[in-house]
């Protein structure tokens, strides 16, 4: 059902998901590209295979302009070159260049997923050892600062989206649903 109100709207435009990490933009886009039988992009995965390494490698190894030199060139190539997707964007990708007016650009379909600070915290926690941006902080506190700090530098970017989706405690299957109700 979800993939012909999806087709019936005759959408032929990117489903771009963007949030802070842990908003659940991978999780739920790929439940969505499912949904909608399309194919899924996740920037960072995409990043790594067109230009080897991991993303804290590539940081390294280029440095933050260097790497968001690489980013803009990746999102410029799925917004003109792939066939529609569904495209979830790294937590930085929108506040950088002129990406966020890419985006807005290539499609009218960007949905902000925007979970309060402290679901954030509390999901992003016990996995900060594998997120290099935020491993350096040992106590919760630490990283509720940190994640607050970053959303008020952000949000002027995020809210642009056309689509605001206030994550509660939703599951991503719920999450999908709110999204697909959007575009239909």
């Amino acid at each position: 059902m979800s993939n012909r109100i999806f087709k019936d709207s005759s959408v032929n435009h990117h489903v771009v998901l963007l949030g802070y990490m842990g908003c659940g933009k991978s999780t739920a886009g790929r439940l969505l590209a499912e949904q909608l039988q399309l194919p899924f992009v996740d920037l960072d995965e995409y990043l790594t295979n067109k230009f080897g390494g991991s993303i804290p490698n590539l940081f390294l190894k280029n440095g933050e302009i260097g790497f968001r030199k690489l980013e803009k060139i990746a999102l410029d190539e799925i917004l003109v070159n792939q066939k529609t997707s569904v495209l979830s964007l790294g937590g930085g990708t929108p506040c950088y260049a002129d990406n966020m007016q890419s985006v807005l650009q290539a499609t009218p379909h960007t949905f902000y997923l925007s979970p309060s600070v402290n679901i954030l915290c509390n999901r992003l926690f016990p996995a900060r050892s594998e997120r290099p941006m935020i491993s350096h902080l040992n106590t919760k506190k630490d990283l509720l600062e940190f994640i607050s700090k970053h959303i008020f530098e952000r949000k002027q970017f995020y809210e642009q989206a056309n689509h605001p989706i206030y994550v509660r405690n939703e599951s991503p299957k719920e999450l999908v649903s709110q999204i697909i109700k959007k575009l239909a």
